[in-house]
This record gives C-alpha cells, sequence and structure tokens, in this order.
C-alpha cells in the first residue's frame, strides 16, 4: 500500500511540505490496477497518457493510448487524476547517452527525440502546473490538483452522456 513504500513515503513528505508532485501512472496499461509506484498515492497528481493520433487540431480522433497505466489502484483511488499528450513527443536528447543508443530510429536530429510514455505526458502536465505557481505562487499542492482536474475535459463523443472511457482511465 502507498503508506508502506518508501518512495511513497518520500513524494507524501515532498507533499506536507508544500510541493507539488506530478508523476507518471505508468505504461503497463491498459490492464486495471496497472497504476504503478508513486502514482498509486492519492496526494500526487498522477498522470496518464493520450494522442492527438498526429492530428493536434482534431480532437476527435485523439485517444488514451494503450500503454497508459489505469486504475483502480490496490486501495480503490480513482486513478490516473488526469491524462496529457503523451505520444509522439519530441524533446532535447543529449547524443551518445544510453536512451539514444536504446532507440536510435526515435531520433530526430542530432539533439532530439521522439517517445511516447506516461512520463512525457507527466512533463507536459509539470510544465502546467509550474505556470499555474507562477501566476499564483501560492496555491497549495491540493489547489493545483484540483484546478488541474476540474478543468480538465471528459473524454466524450458527440453525445456528451456516452463516455468512451471508464473512470478508471
Amino acid at each position: 500500500p502507498y503508506w508502506a513504500d518508501p518512495l511513497n513515503m518520500a513524494v507524501t513528505a515532498a507533499w506536507s511540505q508544500g510541493i507539488v508532485v506530478v508523476v507518471a501512472a505508468g505504461n503497463a496499461g491498459p490492464d486495471p490496477v496497472s497504476v504503478g509506484v508513486p502514482g498509486n498515492n492519492p496526494y500526487v497528481v498522477t498522470v496518464g497518457a493520450f494522442t492527438d493520433n498526429y492530428t493536434p487540431s482534431d480532437w476527435s480522433d485523439d485517444y488514451i493510448a494503450p500503454f497508459s497505466s489505469t486504475g483502480p489502484t490496490m486501495e480503490a483511488f480513482v486513478k490516473p487524476d488526469l491524462v496529457a499528450p503523451g505520444g509522439h513527443i519530441v524533446s532535447l536528447q543529449r547524443p551518445g547517452t544510453e536512451l539514444a543508443h536504446m532507440y536510435p530510429d526515435a531520433r530526430v536530429g542530432t539533439f532530439y527525440i521522439k517517445l511516447a510514455g506516461t512520463s512525457q505526458a507527466a512533463a507536459v502536465t509539470s510544465g502546467v502546473a509550474a505556470l499555474m505557481l507562477s501566476a499564483n505562487p501560492s496555491l497549495t499542492p491540493d489547489e493545483v490538483k484540483f484546478r488541474l482536474m476540474a478543468t480538465a475535459l471528459p473524454w466524450a463523443d458527440e453525445d456528451p452522456s456516452n463516455l468512451p472511457y471508464s473512470i478508471w482511465q
């Protein structure tokens, strides 16, 4: 359980000191109860991944990436808390690193790499949280998490009563 895990105890301590902790849900989806540590911690912002299907201006074909871990947690918490872009994300990559050698086909030029995962989605969400805190430094970790979740769009098709994904996703 989250209260007995050393990594979870560390992120809980950070949260209790006023630090916003954003973590990846994990890439063990889509099976239920696949959210990893520390994503199973109720205090942190746990982020799953979706892809825009290479059409960023067309939301109709977006979908939750099949690798994105899903809840519930072992303690029955609804996780992830939200999903963010995590498919085909291009980021900086120092040449010669282990990651560059592991995924040579993912390199984009000399200094960039394109990968997918909930870690990329957590990085996107961390950036949003940083912008929120820059605009309002007095926000608590709980307030940041609430605002992120409250402003996330529910995943629905043209009929808003039809949610194609469960709350666990």
